[in-house]
């Protein structure tokens, strides 16, 4: 500070000889006032935000280092912590390997310990439960350490290290993991779109790898459309009998037949709970964009398909993928990601700017959703 200080003093004194100077030819070009004023104020504002622009970010990065700090004497030191800890959880759970991008997730209460490689947090946040405390998305887990899934958002975490080796517990599971011999490939594309509140799972997670409902996929095309709140307060009704035990799915449904979105497959039923298949999530979609097949601009279950690849929604390959054999909640999820991106019909404006303009989303929303999915 003290080449400041003198650096400061004689600019000053250079501007007082020239205020003399001028003073002795006639009138006072610069006076001593004027000075203080326009220099010495402007500078000692500029020092007073540079300083606590400083202070800021020193404390910031003690902040990040003391986290860190944490973290790692926790890894040392927390063998017999994570016995103790493990023991009270009551469930050794199993060992798997995974490799760079691989997913570990799970309803409420599941749990993990990195034993080997690296990850980082995926979704809104875990709970750290040998040290007390959340680590939220982004944050680079510590090993040994054991984490918890607080909600049934899909948060938990995906690898960056090429190889890794994670303890799972109390029902986690790895994206490798397959049922019925399916293997979800697409959940990350769901955890974003969770974050957006535009898909959303049940009490035991996601549920990618079962095929879709009517009503889900209905549920799908009013939230896409920016409108789930003006269906949860319909009060309409509607002609259905098959739909009971959920007041909520009324209102869905009740709206949907208002607005001409859905029809049943008879005068008196719905068949909530029969499969949606592509060809319905592609119409559902595509409408979502403001194209109609009641106007022509494509046949369901026919055109439809040529229309995803059209929009940019699909490619041709990840079209026919999806068109081979059952179309699962895990690929809807991926259709449903993908259409976000694809502009409106003869707009340049994109689904998500709609729903974004419409306050159905917010940006920051969208700008953490993005975070979570493969570049």
């Amino acid at each position: 500070m003290k080449w400041m200080r003198r650096g400061t003093a004689l600019v000053l004194a250079f501007l007082l000889s020239v205020a003399v100077l001028a003073a002795g030819g006639g009138e006072s070009l610069v006076t001593l006032s004027v000075l203080r004023k326009e220099y010495l104020d402007t500078v000692s504002e500029k020092a007073r935000q540079k300083a606590a622009s400083l202070e800021q970010e020193a404390n910031a990065y003690l902040e990040e280092k003391t986290q860190e700090t944490e973290d790692a004497l926790l890894s040392q030191a927390a063998g017999p912590l994570l016995d103790a800890v493990l023991a009270q959880v009551g469930e050794k759970g199993r060992i798997v390997e995974l490799n760079k991008g691989d997913t570990v997730t799970g309803p409420l209460g599941a749990g993990f310990v990195m034993r080997k490689g690296t990850a980082e947090v995926t979704g809104t946040e875990v709970v750290n439960v040998t040290a007390g405390g959340t680590r939220p998305g982004g944050w680079e887990i510590a090993r040994n350490i054991y984490y918890m899934i607080p909600q049934n958002d899909q948060s938990g975490i995906r690898i960056t290290s090429d190889t890794a080796r994670v303890q799972l517990l109390d029902g986690a599971a790895t994206s490798q993991d397959t049922v019925d011999g399916y293997q979800v490939q697409y959940l990350a594309y769901a955890q974003a779109l969770s974050v957006m509140g535009l898909f959303k799972g049940t009490d035991v997670g996601f549920e990618l790898e079962r095929e879709p409902t009517r009503l889900e996929c209905l549920i799908m095309l009013i939230r896409l459309l920016g409108e789930e709140q003006a269906a949860l307060s319909y009060e309409g009704s509607h002609p259905f009998t098959d739909i009971t035990g959920w007041q909520d799915a009324n209102r869905y449904v009740a709206y949907a037949v208002h607005m001409g979105y859905t029809n049943g497959v008879s005068a008196t039923e719905f068949a909530p709970n029969q499969p949606c298949n592509a060809a319905t999530m592609y119409t559902y979609v595509l409408r979502a964009l403001g194209y109609s097949d009641k106007l022509g601009d494509f046949v369901w279950n026919s055109t439809d398909r040529m229309m995803m690849v059209q929009t940019g929604i699909l490619t041709q390959s990840e079209m026919e993928t999806i068109q081979r054999g059952i179309f699962r909640r895990d690929q809807a999820a991926f259709v449903l990601w993908r259409s976000l991106s694809a502009a409106l019909k003869n707009s340049d404006v994109t689904l998500v700017g709609k729903l974004i303009a419409a306050g159905a989303v917010t940006q920051a929303q969208y700008d953490q959703a993005r975070q979570n999915v493969p570049s």
